[in-house]
């Protein structure tokens, strides 16, 4: 299993973004992160399929609240769509799942896994 270092940096950046579909813009992927659970999604991590340690926190300055979606944007590494992602709670709760981010929508995370839409 790939394990979370929370010093590694790696070559996604996660931005806010106005758009709410994960489809390619100049590049970078767009897509919303919807907060269905009764949790707070306090740290949201990616990584290539091709690299072995978890990005950054890629919402530093915030938390997702319950019912809270937030638009995101992130450049992939080359035209790869797979990441695996993970979602953690504000009750120590983790989700990880590889997700294809190529033409969805968005992230949901609910009180039982983390989907895409």
């Amino acid at each position: 299993m790939i394990k979370m270092m929370t010093g590694a940096a790696c070559a996604l950046m996660l931005l806010a973004a106005g758009a709410a579909s994960a489809q390619i813009d100049d590049d970078d992927y767009t897509f919303t992160i919807a907060n269905t659970s009764s949790m707070t999604i306090v740290t949201f991590h990616l990584v290539s399929q091709h690299d072995d340690s978890w990005s950054e926190d890629l919402i530093p300055d915030r938390v997702i609240a319950p019912g809270e979606t937030v638009d995101m944007r992130f450049s992939p590494d080359e035209d790869e769509c797979e990441y695996a992602t993970a979602a953690v709670m504000d009750d120590g709760t983790e989700f990880a799942e590889v997700l294809d981010y190529c033409g969805i929508s968005g992230v949901e995370v609910s009180d039982e896994e983390m989907t895409t839409f």
